[in-house]
């Protein structure tokens, strides 16, 4: 893995909430799109968008053609 990760306790609880949304489309091979997202996380698009910046930034996720996934990560399947 040569991308460095964010540490974990950097995130908001938001943050956590956004990722772990994103984490729960993704475990069955899907992609989060912002429609998606929107409509399980109840808060402004633009703190929706604020969230998965930080967290494609801090490599927790990544950006896709079809919407966000989890970035790399160094534990088991």
């Amino acid at each position: 893995m040569d991308e460095k990760r964010g540490d974990v306790q950097e995130l908001t609880d938001f943050e956590l909430y956004v990722y772990e949304t994103v984490a729960e489309i993704d475990k069955d091979g899907g992609t989060a799109d912002m429609e998606t997202i929107k409509s399980q996380v109840d808060r402004p698009e633009e703190d929706i968008w604020a969230a998965l910046s930080h967290l494609i930034s801090a490599n927790h996720l990544r950006s896709t053609t079809h919407g966000f996934a989890l970035g790399s990560h160094d534990w088991a399947p």
